[in-house]
């Protein structure tokens, strides 16, 4: 039963995954039902497990905010008649860095709180349903681009 409402999701998120409206929305739709399905998680363990996975997926879309505010920072400064001085790149590299490393903290953190709710076979298998989600959306943008071309 599970497999058939997936496949369902799929049909459907396929087809409007990257429409204009709500594409995100879809896309989220599609990676929950992909986790869910991979991490095979009891109705227990997933009452533990999303609220955790929310929180951290809340944490890196605010630091990827802040990282495309400091990127378009970047890009403006560049474009000064004096371009960007030594000392302002290293201010820059210094947010960078702390950008950085408040995602692997989360990261931590996330792997932390999981090992109170999965087993540590689910949360590897999180991380190998995470980078193979992501491969598949990236594929799929690919897709689309080759034929619009």
């Amino acid at each position: 039963m599970k497999k058939i409402i997936l496949c369902i999701c799929l049909v459907f998120i396929s087809f409007g995954a990257f429409a204009q409206n709500g594409h995100r929305e879809r896309i989220k739709a599609f990676k929950v039902a992909y986790i869910t399905e991979q991490l095979n998680l009891s109705s227990k363990e997933a009452q533990k497990f999303w609220p955790i996975y929310n929180d951290y997926e809340e944490t890196i879309k605010k630091l990827k905010s802040q990282e495309r505010k400091m990127i378009k920072a970047l890009k403006e400064a560049n474009n000064t008649p004096d371009g960007l001085s030594d000392q302002r790149a290293g201010g820059f590299l210094k947010n960078y860095l702390e950008a950085e490393e408040q995602k692997s903290r989360a990261r931590k953190k996330l792997i932390s709180d999981l090992q109170q709710a999965v087993s540590n076979k689910k949360i590897l298998r999180l991380i190998k349903a995470e980078t193979d989600f992501n491969k598949r959306i990236l594929d799929k943008i690919r897709e689309r681009r080759k034929r619009n071309n």
